[in-house]
């Protein structure tokens, strides 16, 4: 005797593997439309980000394009799309994000290459492509009340001026963390605040760094 087929389901009902697939593609086309009119400054950040490693030698020119790591970016956000936390708008975020996946994907290039110094034929070992601290969306929410803007004002140089102050030897030298807080507050003009939250860190650490990353060029600047 053949099984009587299964009843079907009810309308809005979702499918065995999660969201039913309509209301996923409208999801995707609402995702797509809020990430576009940020590419330009995506692949800005990502030219920016891949420059920088190339001449620290993290990663050769041909590891990863600009196109590649945003790519592989947006494909981050719309898998964690709902982790993002409410204060932290968009933009913000995706930058954050971007340097994170950068990380782990310059984490990557150097095991293969110390694979590689060890034995060409061995395997290496797979690893997850992302590896940061998801842990820390589950209680990090950035403080709204919090005016950091008043503890350090805005940089009077220029977006061009901090990118060639950051391209040159005092620049390359800074911590990663300090580099970054730089551009995401001076080039990308994110308050003080959402760039703590961006790159995972209380925005009193981010005030101190960009406090010491400031004097640092700064002290160039005048023995110019």
């Amino acid at each position: 005797m053949s099984a009587e087929p299964p009843p079907p389901r009810p309308a809005g009902e979702t499918g065995p593997h999660g969201a039913a697939p309509q209301g996923e593609a409208q999801e995707k086309e609402a995702f797509r439309a809020q990430v576009e009119p940020h590419l330009d400054e995506l692949l800005s950040a990502a030219r920016h980000e891949l420059e920088y490693r190339q001449a620290v030698g993290d990663l050769t020119l041909d590891d990863l394009t600009a196109e590649e790591l945003v790519g592989e970016t947006l494909a981050r956000a719309w898998r964690d799309r709902h982790r993002r936390p409410p204060l932290l708008g968009l933009r913000p975020w995706l930058l954050g994000l971007l340097f994170r996946v950068a990380d782990s994907l310059a984490r990557q290039e150097a095991r293969r290459r110390e694979a590689a110094a060890v034995s060409l034929e061995a395997p290496v070992p797979p690893e997850p492509l992302y590896d940061d601290d998801e842990s820390f969306w589950e209680w990090y929410q950035p403080d709204e009340s919090t005016r950091w803007e008043d503890v350090i004002p805005a940089a009077a140089a220029t977006p061009e001026q901090i990118v060639a102050a950051l391209e040159r030897k005092e620049g390359r030298a800074l911590p990663r963390t300090a580099r970054r807080l730089l551009l995401l507050t001076g080039v990308h003009r994110l308050s003080v605040a959402e760039a703590a939250s961006a790159l995972h860190i209380e925005a009193a650490e981010a005030a101190r760094l960009l406090a010491e990353a400031h004097r640092a060029l700064g002290s160039r600047k005048k023995r110019d």
